[in-house]
């Protein structure tokens, strides 16, 4: 299992990973190499910019490049690969300006799902985010190189509050919206000290719920949201400044 986590952890987690990425032996091999074009990226061993290398994966996957084509125009629908001129696919890399337009989504989205979401509140649902919760403290605390993994348990926690609204629709815009930041962010140099912000705010979110305190749910909610694309967008602009002077 690529992901280093427990069995446990990852029943969990595998409803909320990106669509394709978790295959069996029956997948067809458009789907085969979707998955595996996904983990490559998420064990950086692609980052963004990167050209895909179609052979490999179509010899990974034991198909034609066909399908591998296939599952590149696929993620291109999806914002996560890029096509080229005569040159193949390349990973996409996320500017700055549309990570500002991906987490103003994802503030409009979220703050209304919170809303839903502890008119709805249950206890199934308050003990899935505690345990989702000490997933993320797990990762978290672990080597610096599961930051991605620990992306993929952000995603997980704040998915299953889209759900609890009950809206189908929000959450499959919502996943693809995290998705994207996944799997197109260029990673290196960006601040570890966030990951212990980003724990610290979770935990304001799942007090909140569980102290049934809707204007404190919405509120933690959008704080993290912000504060996390602050970052992000921050840190996008500091690499571009990098590469303008390079």
């Amino acid at each position: 299992m690529f992901l280093s986590i427990s069995a446990e952890d990852f029943g969990r987690l595998e409803s909320y990973l990106p669509r394709g990425l978790v295959v069996s032996d029956e997948s067809d091999p458009l789907q085969r190499a979707r998955g595996r074009i996904q983990r490559l990226i998420l064990m950086q061993r692609l980052h963004p910019g990167h050209k895909v290398p179609m052979d490999e994966v179509a010899q990974h996957v034991g198909a034609s490049r066909t399908p591998v084509r296939e599952a590149l125009r696929l993620l291109e629908t999806e914002g996560v690969v890029q096509s080229l001129p005569n040159r193949g696919f390349i990973v996409r890399r996320i500017g700055p300006e549309e990570a500002v337009s991906l987490y103003d989504t994802r503030g409009c989205l979220e703050r209304h799902a919170a809303t839903r979401a502890i008119e709805r509140r249950s206890r199934a649902f308050v003990a899935d985010l505690r345990a989702l919760h000490r997933i993320y403290e797990r990762v978290l605390s672990g080597p610096e190189d599961r930051r991605r993994l620990g992306m993929l348990v952000d995603k997980a926690f704040h998915l299953r509050i889209a759900e609890q609204a009950g809206n189908a629709h929000l959450t499959e815009v919502l996943a693809n919206t995290f998705d994207r930041l996944i799997l197109t962010r260029p990673m290196d140099g960006f601040p570890v000290s966030r990951m212990k912000a980003a724990l610290d705010e979770h935990k304001a979110i799942l007090a909140a719920f569980e102290a049934r305190r809707p204007k404190a749910v919405v509120e933690a909610v959008a704080k993290n949201v912000e504060e996390g694309g602050a970052a992000i967008v921050a840190h996008l602009r500091r690499l571009d400044e990098f590469h303008a002077q390079a």
